[in-house]
């Protein structure tokens, strides 16, 4: 590695203690340092086992930043043995972490390595960190399991020009893991691998086609990491929702009913609820041909929308009030009348409206009394006003 000047070594002095240090200095320290030195010095201080986590934890989040925001004009300037040394250190050290949130940021930097030593046709030109990940996907070590699920999901790119020679693996790989019974992190990580994996090959229909039978273990994932509080998944999900709807489309109605499921648990937070929703509303922009042929759901999924507009805590002021506060776009309240504008322009009033109108009578005559602030929203909502005067 390269030497490290007086400067580099105050740097790593008070790196050493830096929650007792001021950021301003050391702020300063770093960016005086020569780039091709960050390198090397930020490893080293991750390597640092005696130093206290969150300086652990900064250097990595620093070393992931200079590769994504600086790496042509610091990596290649390094030797050859200098390139060498900090790939095979990497990978070294996610091997002996045992801290499972610092494991999770070396990871993160692999993956941003290994996606900058790319080239323009596709070569990897780091071919040990694929072995590394087939190598630690097939550990019995859950640690290394889960860090080659992390760096896969990071950059489902990896293999490059490979990926379709190592297509079957991948899928046995993600499979394999996605039935992972006794460690629930590994299904949910191996979920987030493939749909990372779908939506970087969005526009692969042969591919799509042939990873379709891997929706249903994520839609299981997004099912049972969603009741361990969890919604990473079900983030995912919506992202196929929006980017890649048409590979829902051989289990569409699955996919439906578990939103659903989800949407009306009131067991779960409001914002798994909203997500859970999100996926239907989102289907009724991206794909409204295709939910179309499942009036069913979209029957089901109307009275969630209305029953989320009249959650509103009681506060005698908001009929009076003039803007909504920040808190108020994340209710529920908000959401559901967001969802039903959303739907019923994507899918056509002539669809939505009289569902709309066959639920809103009965609502506002059982919460009149009740809940009368969330009745007044419910009629000044646009698309629940429009098909009350149209179609009565």
């Amino acid at each position: 590695f390269l030497f490290l000047s007086s400067k580099e070594t105050e740097w790593m002095k008070v790196s050493g203690n830096l929650w007792e240090e001021d950021f301003m200095v050391i702020g300063e320290t770093y960016e005086n340092i020569p780039g091709q030195s960050k390198i090397t010095f930020l490893l080293q201080a991750i390597r640092n086992t005696a130093a206290a986590e969150e300086a652990r934890q900064m250097a990595a989040v620093l070393l992931r930043r200079l590769l994504s925001s600086a790496f042509e004009e610091v990596y290649p300037a390094l030797s050859p043995d200098d390139q060498t040394s900090i790939k095979t250190g990497l990978l070294l050290i996610i091997q002996l972490e045992t801290q499972s949130s610092m494991r999770k940021k070396i990871c993160d930097i692999v993956a941003e390595l290994a996606r900058n030593l790319i080239d323009e046709d596709g070569n990897n030109q780091w071919p040990e960190v694929l072995k590394f990940l087939f190598d630690s996907v097939s550990s019995q070590n859950v640690g290394l399991r889960e860090a080659a699920l992390h760096i896969f999901w990071n950059f489902p790119g990896i293999f490059g020009n490979q990926q379709q020679h190592y297509l079957e693996v991948i899928k046995r790989m993600l499979v394999q893991c996605m039935q992972d019974q006794e460690h629930p992190s590994i299904k949910t990580l191996s979920a987030r691998a493939a749909a990372a994996f779908v939506l970087a090959n969005e526009h692969n229909l042969p591919l799509l086609k042939h990873f379709a039978d891997l929706l249903p273990g994520i839609l299981q994932a997004v099912n049972d990491s969603c009741y361990q509080n969890d919604d990473s998944v079900l983030k995912s999900l919506v992202e196929i929702a929006d980017s890649v709807p048409k590979y829902l489309r051989p289990h569409l109605e699955p996919t439906l009913q578990l939103s659903l499921k989800l949407c009306a648990d009131a067991s779960l937070s409001n914002m798994q609820r909203q997500l859970a929703l999100e996926v239907i509303v989102t289907l009724s922009e991206t794909a409204a041909a295709m939910l179309r042929r499942h009036t069913n759901v979209v029957a089901q999924a109307i009275p969630q929308m209305l029953a989320m507009m009249v959650d509103l805590e009681e506060d005698e002021d908001w009929a009076n009030a003039d803007e909504l506060e920040d808190d108020d776009f994340d209710s529920n309240a908000v959401a559901g009348e967001s969802a039903l504008d959303r739907m019923a322009c994507g899918l056509g009033g002539k669809l939505v409206l009289p569902m709309i109108k066959e639920h809103i009578m009965q609502m506002l005559q059982n919460r009149l009394e009740e809940k009368a602030t969330a009745c007044q929203m419910l009629v000044s909502n646009r698309t629940v006003l429009v098909s009350y005067l149209l179609l009565d």
